[in-house]
């Protein structure tokens, strides 16, 4: 699921390089004597502009669709196809059909597939059979372009109702809107409703109108505009990855639970907490999140632990701290007596990224920053 948010993070910075390469190269251009040159000059701004809207709806596109399946495909390991949202079952037994019915597997979005392997994966699920394979594409299929609503429908499918409301919420989005609108804070409902609608609408329409006009768009985007339409598809993506991710970790993850103190912080800008000493064994780089409904999931990994003033590495198992364990974040804890963190005795791929040996290193010197 991790590697879904790094690869359209990855394409997003290759979208923002063309962006910012924009005004530089023509700038480098203006002065050529050649009239091949002034003739590409002329034309470059209009399909820098169709190139752009159509990499950047791909990419989008591309993302929804592989959460949504990967987030079926891991809850397909905890419950059984009978125990699957009926919304899934019933859209997985459809468009198998219809992918059938219409004899193009092996084809197009289709490729790599065979009549064998998605009939054998359906018959599997029909009767119940652990493990079994849900077919990818019958899951990510969806008649129309992902505007809110259709999004919305998406994640619906896979027990995950209006994402499009969720996200109003989420940190990254609310730094976004904060970030272009000059704010200093936003209003408890979040972002607006008819920002996300609209911004999404938009991006949809500028690709269909690329689509069917070709090389002769209209009303294009400027550098400045188009720099914004990465940054709001950064944030709502990422928003989005929050919200499933605070869904997977909730119902596949129990884990060491820590308990803030009450009247104790947090500290330092949310990045410092103060909890009871643990049942378990705690330690540096230790995976932890904490989960909220408005925000999803915050994860991240404890930068320090100390006890009475003294830096450790780790904590073993009920060691007396009658003051407490200090415990530095790399992600800001939300204030509440009802809101405890959680950490796990192992890494998880899924969400974390592993921790480079360079990585831990750095945690060594941590303290002298988190104090």
């Amino acid at each position: 699921m991790r590697s879904t948010l790094d690869e359209l993070t990855t394409q997003l910075a290759e979208l923002n390089t063309l962006v910012e390469s924009i005004e530089p190269v023509n700038l480098a251009l203006e002065g050529h004597k050649n009239t091949l040159v002034q003739q590409y000059i002329s034309i470059r701004r209009r399909f820098d502009y169709a190139a752009f809207v159509v990499a950047l709806y791909a990419s989008f596109e591309d993302f929804i669709e592989e959460l949504v399946v990967v987030y079926a495909q891991l809850e397909s390991r905890r419950l059984r196809y009978t125990e699957l949202p009926q919304k899934l079952t019933k859209k997985h037994l459809s468009q198998t059909a219809e992918m059938l019915s219409r004899g193009r597997i092996g084809q197009e979005r289709y490729v790599g597939l065979t009549e064998l392997g998605v009939v054998k994966n359906l018959f599997e699920c029909l009767n119940d059979a652990r493990p079994y394979t849900l077919n990818k594409a019958a899951v990510a299929a969806h008649d129309n372009n992902l505007r809110a609503s259709e999004i919305d429908t998406l994640f619906a499918v896979v027990g995950v109702e209006q994402m499009c409301n969720r996200v109003r919420q989420a940190d990254a989005l609310i730094e976004w809107y904060r970030d272009v609108n000059g704010l200093t804070a936003v209003s408890q409902e979040g972002v607006p409703a008819a920002t996300i609608e609209e911004r999404i609408k938009d991006l949809v329409d500028r690709r269909n109108q690329i689509a069917h006009r070709g090389g002769t768009p209209v009303n294009l985007l400027g550098v400045y505009e188009m720099g914004e339409a990465i940054g709001f598809i950064k944030a709502f993506a990422r928003s989005v990855f929050a919200i499933i991710v605070g869904r997977y970790l909730r119902d596949h993850h129990a884990g060491i639970q820590l308990v803030q103190r009450q009247d104790e912080g947090p500290y330092k800008s949310g990045k410092v907490v103060i909890i009871n000493p643990p049942a378990h064994r705690i330690f540096r780089g230790q995976p932890i999140f904490v989960l909220g409904e408005t925000f999803g999931a915050r994860w991240g990994r404890i930068q320090s632990l100390r006890i009475d003033d003294a830096d450790i590495q780790e904590m073993e198992a009920n060691t007396n701290a009658p003051n407490g364990v200090g415990v530095g974040l790399d992600f800001k804890c939300p204030r509440g007596a009802d809101v405890n963190l959680v950490a796990l005795p192992d890494d998880d791929d899924v969400v974390w990224s592993p921790l480079e040996p360079v990585a831990f290193q750095q945690l060594q010197c941590a303290n002298s920053r988190i104090r």
